[in-house]
């Protein structure tokens, strides 16, 4: 359904949209995004200035809750159990990369339509996408100027004009073509690898 730039602000089709910074920094403030993700977030926050004060607010929201709370001693080695688990989920292959269903920051695109990014390789110049529609949402017609476009229906239903697609359908758009209005009766769920 597009080409979604990198996180923060981003560009899309000449229009600019921003991620959901309380998704972000509620889960840098309590510390469930790790890895990759925390160290992006980290490096963003000394020139990003809203992030800042979001981190910060979801900060004191869980201190609040913490002092509100009674004092319970946990069991001795519940924290290094509870880390434990979490690693054990995130083991990766030398070599590879994981992304955990669940995770990731989604960005809205239009009403009703967001993404995430799986993966961006800066030297092809190529993002690999999710893009999830609600039902009955539209995104606008696009041109494809930056290169090819490539969907994959992994759930719901996706019509651009007269052509419907449905679970397991491919769609390739080249570079310089342009999509019609897309739109999604039931919901979608798409793969996308598109052009930066």
């Amino acid at each position: 359904m597009g080409s979604p730039g990198g996180a923060g602000t981003r560009s899309m089709h000449g229009k600019m949209m921003s991620e959901d910074l309380d998704q972000t920094a509620a889960a840098y403030a309590l510390g469930i995004s790790r890895g990759v993700a925390r160290a992006e977030i980290e490096a963003r926050l000394s020139g990003n200035p809203a992030l800042q004060a979001k981190v910060k607010l979801w900060q004191e929201n869980f201190m609040a809750i913490d002092l509100a709370c009674g004092r319970q001693v946990p069991p001795t080695g519940l924290f290094d159990r509870i880390v434990a688990a979490i690693d054990a989920d995130t083991r990766e292959i030398p070599g590879t990369q994981t992304r955990r269903a669940g995770t990731g920051v989604w960005t809205e695109m239009s009403p009703g339509v967001t993404y995430t990014v799986l993966f961006e390789d800066p030297v092809a110049r190529r993002r690999s996408i999710l893009v999830r529609a609600l039902p009955g949402s539209k995104y606008d017609s696009h041109f494809h100027d930056e290169g090819h476009e490539e969907c994959l229906v992994l759930e719901g239903d996706l019509s651009m004009g007269d052509l419907r697609l449905l679970p397991g359908d491919f769609h390739l758009a080249a570079k310089g073509s342009a999509h019609p209005a897309a739109t999604t009766m039931s919901g979608c769920l798409l793969y996308q690898s598109i052009a930066f």
